[in-house]
């Protein structure tokens, strides 16, 4: 018996990924899963933009230009 000690993000659908160690085989295997509490996500780090931190950033000079895919709608 392997004892697995890890924490699963669980998406909207309910969906679980674990990657399992190698001495894990392919086949069938029993598991018992034990949810215990939420784990906090950690909080977001804030980001800090320095002066220059854009630089060689530019825009298209038609960036505000109607899209073509987009003419019916506007007509």
């Amino acid at each position: 018996m392997i004892t697995i000690q890890e924490t699963l993000v669980v998406d909207a659908q309910g969906h679980a990924i674990i990657t399992l160690p190698s001495s894990v085989k392919p086949g069938a295997h029993r598991a018992v899963v034990q949810i215990e509490d939420e784990v906090e996500a950690a909080p977001a780090k804030p980001v800090t933009l320095k002066a220059g931190c854009l630089k060689g950033f530019w825009m298209a000079p038609d960036f505000d230009a109607p899209l073509e895919d987009f003419r019916a709608y506007m007509e």
